[in-house]
């Protein structure tokens, strides 16, 4: 029987827990909390960070923020948590008017503006909802995307390409999360020749270096044309 968005949730947050807290951890209010601690990349940083959840009112003022609908998966998603930060996967929530939740200590996530109100490319489809993202080895990242029929979408963060699509959001959280455990030693640290992003998205890295290049040199010329203007 397949598991709710919230169950699979709980599920494993327990794995996550039992797994990561003996590195270190902190509880917060309204069930936040940051755990699996690695100094060795900051000496604030954690593997995971799960916001306090909203209610009702709440998640509506997310999706006022955001200007767009939230599907009843992702609302289930923002009762239990306001989004998170789970091994390299950012999950989006709301952080506008009364959703603030910065006083309790654990901070807020990235807001939902991000990939629905501001930043969205025009290749994506109007009913589809950003929701987070995964990030590459070095240049790479990949955006995550609730379709208007259930399924999440990895879409490449610069071109119009898809590396790995789930069946429901309950599918992706407990899929990518469980196979990112395997790519972190017993120490937090990410395996050598680990493969961050998941699915057909091993050119992504070539193409987003490329990217990069273009903009520079196109920056490069720009610079370089406003200097022969002034002269």
């Amino acid at each position: 029987m397949t598991k709710s968005v919230a169950e699979t949730i709980v599920h494993l947050e327990q794995i996550i827990r039992q797994k990561y807290d003996p590195m270190g951890f902190i509880d917060a209010q309204h069930g936040a909390y940051k755990t699996g601690h690695v100094p060795h990349v900051a000496p604030l940083a954690y593997l995971c960070i799960r916001y306090a959840g909203l209610d009702d009112v709440e998640i509506d003022k997310a999706e006022s923020e955001c200007d767009r609908y939230i599907p009843e998966p992702y609302r289930e998603l923002l009762r239990h948590m306001n989004g998170a930060r789970m091994l390299g996967v950012s999950l989006l929530g709301g952080i506008g008017g009364s959703v603030d939740r910065s006083a309790i200590g654990i901070g807020q996530p990235i807001s939902l503006r991000y990939q629905n109100a501001i930043g969205r490319p025009d290749y994506i489809p109007n009913g589809h909802l950003g929701i987070g993202a995964i990030n590459g080895p070095w240049f790479s990242q990949g955006h995550l995307y609730l379709t208007s029929t259930g399924e999440v979408e990895l879409y490449n963060a610069r071109f119009n390409m898809i590396g790995a699509r789930w069946p429901s959001l309950a599918v992706f959280l407990e899929d990518e999360l469980s196979r990112r455990f395997s790519i972190y030693d017993d120490e937090g640290r990410i395996l050598e020749n680990a493969k961050l992003l998941p699915g057909d998205t091993d050119d992504w890295e070539r193409l987003a270096q490329g990217a990069k290049e273009e903009k520079a040199k196109k920056s490069l010329l720009g610079h370089v044309v406003n200097a022969l203007r002034r002269k």
